[in-house]
């Protein structure tokens, strides 16, 4: 986004042009929905730099058609698959980085969105709620996090100030771990006293189709701690998915 006041922003409430985000995705064997996040990132109001981590040759040389930053590494631990990922966006000078999920799309002005929150001192930027949309069922579910997660961020869409990431030292995975990679992260930067803001609304589309999913629609529907209601399709729109 380009300031209509000076070049470096800071008299222009709207701008943006100071910030570098770079956002991370690690995919394995779900091509179809991964290409569509690329797609759609690339639709951004602030377009970020994408890195993609997969875990097999062929998708690398698949994913390298979007112009993409694209890199190899083992599917698991996925604590040590995301952190390769991690380690390439710091080289890339992520300002801030942004964590997604391969078969989640953000909202087209989510990015923007959440470097103003930057631009106001918010150190880090999540979502405690999200779309979860059924794709065998052509289901569309207003899922958010209620009793003792409300206040817990999503692990997709997590916007990290550079700021944080120099005071973690950049660690936001846990390099041998398989599962609960988001709790390490979040309590990271809570021992830092980082600046915390949290989007109350959806602006993160969870896509649940044939893939392997670590967290399938029926998780969130049983889950005790999320509430999840029925709504209109129409809102897939909203994030290019039709």
């Amino acid at each position: 986004m380009i300031c209509a006041k000076d070049d470096s922003g800071t008299n222009c409430p709207d701008c943006t042009c100071m910030f570098n985000p770079v956002v991370v995705i690690a995919t394995h064997e779900r091509r179809e929905i991964t290409t569509l996040n690329i797609q759609a990132l690339k639709q951004q109001t602030d377009i970020p730099k994408i890195v993609i981590v997969c875990s097999l040759q062929t998708e690398l040389e698949y994913y390298k058609q979007f112009q993409v930053n694209v890199i190899l590494e083992q599917n698991k631990p996925l604590g040590k698959k995301w952190h390769t990922g991690v380690n390439l966006a710091n080289k890339l000078g992520a300002n801030p980085l942004i964590i997604l999920g391969s078969d989640d799309l953000l909202a087209k002005d989510y990015i923007h969105n959440a470097l103003l929150k930057l631009k106001e001192g918010y150190e880090f930027i999540g979502s405690t709620a999200w779309y979860s949309y059924d794709v065998k069922r052509k289901r569309l579910y207003h899922s958010k996090y209620i009793n003792r997660n409300q206040e817990y961020p999503i692990g997709s869409g997590k916007v990290y100030s550079k700021s944080i990431l120099d005071k973690i030292r950049w660690k936001v995975f846990d390099q041998a771990a398989d599962r609960k990679l988001d709790d390490q992260g979040h309590k990271l930067i809570n021992g830092h006293g980082c600046k915390i803001y949290l989007f109350k609304e959806p602006f993160i589309l969870a896509v649940k189709g044939g893939w392997n999913e670590m967290n399938p629609i029926e998780k969130y529907l049983n889950a005790p701690n999320i509430k999840s209601s029925l709504i209109d399709k129409d809102i897939l729109n909203q994030f290019g998915y039709v």
